[in-house]
């Protein structure tokens, strides 16, 4: 947000160089030659550029931010939806196990198989990091 306001601020003081030619324009026109005038609307044809550039600028940073909190309310929503239980996590109305390191780590969704060993009883294991929870 701090790059959006530098860059409104930015935008706000060349509109202000704008504004100034604009009125040394025109309280001055009649005492002004042909070349101080042209000179004058080429200073004020670039701050206006520049007025521009910066409004598109800000408007970039806006977007950015808007797809970022957007992005953030989701992660928020979805993590509301999760549990942690007996060393994995759940996801509400989901029978499946999710792997606690892939989760954690790598901020990754990944559903465990459910297996039986012989020797330690059920377990989960998971399919992309291979974590193992028994119980």
């Amino acid at each position: 947000m701090a790059g959006v306001l530098a860059s409104t601020a930015a935008a706000v003081g060349i509109l202000d160089k704008g504004v100034s030619i604009t009125q040394k324009l025109a309280y001055n026109s009649d005492e002004l030659d042909k070349a101080t005038l042209k000179l004058e609307l080429a200073n004020l044809m670039v701050e206006l550029a520049n007025a521009k550039i910066k409004a598109i600028t800000t408007q970039t940073l806006l977007f950015d931010s808007e797809q970022k909190n957007k992005q953030l309310e989701e992660q928020l929503k979805d993590k509301s939806t999760f549990s942690f239980n007996g060393g994995v996590y759940w996801k509400d109305g989901d029978k499946t196990a999710f792997c606690s390191k892939c989760y954690e780590v790598n901020q990754l969704k990944t559903h465990m198989s459910h297996r039986k060993s012989q020797q330690l009883g059920p377990y989960w294991i998971c399919n992309n990091c291979n974590l193992r929870k028994y119980g």
